[in-house]
């Protein structure tokens, strides 16, 4: 029994230390470049006398070489309305085992407009007057990070400008790419994905009764706005103008079921004030999948 708990004590002892060994994180470079890897073989031996002898071989000599290596981490997602500038967080590593230094380009799937910029404190957000735009300090056309040590790393902000235009829906994919300046066949990419949510507002007027009428008779015009875009639409005005040969009917206008007056500034609407021989309704906003629904009537001359 002894001896099992000894092997099974022993046995957790070699586990922890192997899981401790296998915790700490793997070196992101081998040896540096330029370090000398020497070796020298020695023979001892004896005369005929028993005299210890020896004798050295020549020194072998080996320097290790230069590899490149590069991450760019991590890939990003964000939503974002027209208009927006997105800031996505990147950090740049040198993984290989020389001073290297690492060009960077950033390309929108859209063509849109993306600067690249040094992230100064780390901190993931774009600081106005401390984090600048990359620089081309090696002078070959490309901004780059520097000059960039073994193993260490660097700190970028990629800016996405969204057009005011841009469809709700939209997606677009920025690839961020870091390319090793002394090999230029080494790089790495992330990706920054940006997901349009804009606000796409459908108009729909109908009139009741429907088909040809005698004069006199009372038309009551329905508008239902619906926004069917992911995004909220704000400040929406209506302006519907009454038509010729009709006459509006006071008092009659109504927004999502509820009476307002032809006045301006007591309520949401009013009828030839604010756009001469019209129907304004200030809506304000909609919620995605929301809708608004105004009528007023006018007679036929």
């Amino acid at each position: 029994m002894t001896t099992k708990r000894g092997i099974s004590l022993l046995a957790v002892a070699f586990l922890g230390l192997a899981a401790a060994v296998l915790a700490v994180p793997a070196h992101a470079v081998g040896t540096p470049a330029g370090t000398d890897i020497t070796n020298q073989a020695t023979v001892d031996y004896q005369d005929v006398n028993g005299n210890a002898l020896q004798a050295l071989s020549n020194i072998v000599t080996t320097t290790v070489s230069q590899v490149a290596a590069v991450d760019v981490s991590p890939d990003n997602t964000s939503n974002a309305d027209p208009g927006d500038v997105v800031y996505y967080a990147h950090v740049v590593t040198n993984n290989g085992n020389g001073d290297d230094t690492f060009d960077m380009t950033a390309v929108s799937s859209n063509g849109w407009t993306v600067q690249i910029y040094h992230d100064v404190n780390g901190n993931g957000l774009y600081d106005a007057g401390t984090d600048v735009l990359l620089t081309d300090t090696d002078t070959d056309g490309v901004p780059d990070t520097g000059v960039l040590a073994h193993d260490t790393t660097y700190d970028l902000l990629v800016a996405v400008t969204v057009p005011t235009g841009a469809a709700d829906g939209t997606v677009d994919t920025t690839t961020v790419t870091g390319t090793s300046s002394f090999d230029t066949n080494v790089f790495d990419t992330a990706t920054d994905t940006t997901t349009i949510q804009a606000p796409a507002l459908s108009v729909v007027k109908s009139v009741s009764p429907l088909g040809d009428q005698p004069p006199l008779t009372v038309l009551t015009y329905t508008v239902v706005i619906t926004n069917n875009g992911t995004g909220q639409a704000n400040s929406i005005v209506l302006t519907d103008p009454i038509p010729a040969n009709t006459t509006y009917q006071a008092g009659t206008i109504t927004l999502n079921g509820t009476g307002k007056t032809d006045a301006a500034g007591d309520d949401e609407a009013d009828y030839n004030v604010t756009n001469p021989g019209e129907v304004t309704v200030s809506v304000g906003s909609l919620a995605a999948s929301a809708s608004a629904t105004i009528t007023f009537q006018v007679q036929i001359d």
